[in-house]
């Protein structure tokens, strides 16, 4: 990751780029009746390039941490993750963050509380706290997708299932503790009437 300066933030501040010579900053001067309660922000711009990602392989999948919990002051964590075909986690909720995907490549199916649709590149979804949520790549290549957190620690969350993984003892109930401690659940699956034995 790359500091690229500072950033006063203010409710509806303007930055401007103004170039130094050790690099680029942002610059914002807040003006008196800007907002009631400007204030600086501790947060420092950051770019990070393709390169200086993190990665992780998590559940198989291939990761890479964009943005970090720590890097956005737990505003935010940024994935990439590729999925082959057939691949995508099955039904799960998180109860304290809210999750964005925008697909980059290739053709996801996603249901979202039991509503399902097909959306390929370009398309974006919201998913709040506490709904129930799954997706998989049903097209024939390796699709792509970008994951936002909101709070932060989805980043977190999958470097620990990727940590486990590493060692010798990965087993469904570790990977259970690891998701309990990060909030997110995985109900069991709904049962349907020719399921039950009689």
């Amino acid at each position: 990751m790359e500091t690229v300066g500072t950033l006063s933030a203010t409710a509806f501040g303007c930055a401007t780029a103004a170039s130094a010579s050790q690099g680029t900053t942002l610059i914002h001067s807040p003006k008196l009746g800007d907002n009631m309660d400007a204030r600086r922000s501790v947060l420092q711009a950051t770019i990070v390039r393709p390169e200086q990602a993190l990665l992780v392989k998590a559940f198989g999948l291939d990761l890479k941490i964009l943005l970090t919990t720590e890097a956005t002051g737990g505003a935010i964590s940024v994935l990439m993750g590729w999925h082959k075909p057939g691949e995508g986690p099955p039904d799960h909720v998180h109860f304290n963050q809210e999750e964005m995907f925008f697909i980059v490549e290739g053709t996801y199916e996603l249901t979202i509380d039991s509503q399902t649709s097909t959306a390929g590149p370009g398309a974006i979804v919201f998913i709040p706290r506490g709904v129930v949520h799954r997706f998989k790549n049903v097209g024939e290549t390796t699709a792509c997708m970008l994951d936002w957190t909101l709070p932060g620690g989805q980043d977190h969350y999958f470097k620990a299932i990727s940590d486990l993984a590493a060692g010798d003892g990965f087993t469904g109930e570790k990977v259970m503790e690891i998701s309990k401690k990060f909030d997110t659940n995985f109900p069991a699956p709904e049962r349907r009437s020719h399921d039950l034995k009689g």
